[in-house]
Parts: C-alpha cells; structure tokens; sequence
C-alpha cells in the first residue's frame, strides 16, 4: 500500500486485542499538553477515537472480565467497522502519529543507565 500524503497507515490486529496497551492506535498524551488537566490520570489517548484513557485503564484484559464487570473500551462498537477498512489499514494524520504515538513507542524501550 502506498503511504497518502501526510498519513501514516497503521496495520490493525486481525482480531481485537485484549487490551488498550497492546493496540497500535494507543498513545501517550504529552505531560505539556495545554488541554490536559493538572494532575489528570488520563494519561493515554485512543487514536482513533480520541478519547482520554487511564494509564492503569489500558492494562485491563478483557479476558480477565466477566458479565458483571464487563471491559468497556471506546473502540468496542468500532472495531468490527475498522476489519473491513482495505488492508485492516487505518490512517492516522503524521503529526497524531509524531506527538503520541512516537512518545508511546518510546517508552516501550529499554532505559539506559548512566553512572555519574
């Protein structure tokens, strides 16, 4: 698939994953961020649906659910919608991708330790 023009495609799981942390649409909203609320643990944001998410929120499984505590996660109604997007590629605009999801992936990484 050819990259459009101030897009980034983002390859969607084949099947929904079973938490927000592991999906590539999760980001991380920026500690400088002018709308953000001082002292807000919103601290992830789903890229797709633009809603604000718990950074304790986004490690939940759904598996580990049941009916009386069910997982309801914005992306829930979607999902279905986004598996018949061509290639299951959703796009997200550059600039969401270099401002959230960037800062997300690189928190994944291993810190280096440095002796003084």
């Amino acid at each position: 698939m050819r990259k459009p023009k101030n897009r980034t495609p983002i390859q969607l799981p084949p099947e929904q994953p079973d938490c927000c942390f592991d999906c590539p649409l999760c980001g991380l909203i920026p500690k400088n961020q002018p709308d953000r609320p001082k002292g807000s643990k919103e601290t992830h944001v789903c890229l797709a649906t633009w809603e604000a998410l718990t950074g304790r929120g986004i490690k939940v499984r759904a598996s580990e659910r049941d009916s009386h505590h069910p997982l309801r996660r914005p992306c829930d109604n979607k999902w279905e919608a986004w598996m018949k997007l061509p290639e299951r590629c959703f796009l997200l605009q550059d600039i969401v991708y270099l401002h959230y999801r960037i800062p997300f992936e690189n928190g994944l990484q291993f810190k280096i330790k440095f002796h003084k």
